[in-house]
């Protein structure tokens, strides 16, 4: 939900009002079958199907951005285990691809503060947050 929002560059809020956000995306009409699929899915390969259904959707929602070369968006497997996957890291690698200034090119493929820390008063507060990053890209 929170790449969706990123993706059709929206505001992504605080968990408790990311899925009303979410649910005011014109994707999230085609989405949310799959996520709520995953979500009550009684077995295994039912909650992968769904989930990988979801990845797809959200795979071709970058594709269409055009802010990097298109990527496969199909699942595919693990290595050499039983489970399909999207392996989302071509799709960062083709985002990295198209970063041209050499600092930003140099620093390693890290998700944002909020992917990793979920309090907003934390979040809210830029000495912390800037101190976290930075020891994060140093270590």
């Amino acid at each position: 939900m929170r790449l969706c929002l990123l993706l059709v560059r929206r505001y992504a809020p605080y968990s408790k009002w990311l899925g009303s956000a979410f649910g005011r995306l014109a994707i999230a009409g085609k989405l949310t079958p799959s996520l709520r699929g995953a979500v009550t899915a009684t077995d295994y390969p039912a909650r992968e199907r769904h989930l990988c259904d979801a990845y797809e959707i959200v795979a071709h929602l970058q594709n269409d951005t055009g802010l990097a070369e298109p990527v496969n968006p199909a699942r595919r497997p693990y290595h050499d285990r039983p489970f399909q996957v999207l392996h989302a890291e071509r799709f960062a690698r083709a985002l990295a691809q198209t970063i041209t200034h050499p600092e930003l090119r140099a620093l390693p493929l890290e998700g944002g503060v909020d992917q990793w820390a979920d309090n907003t008063d934390f979040l809210g507060r830029q000495r912390p947050v800037r101190a976290a990053i930075t020891s994060r890209c140093k270590g």
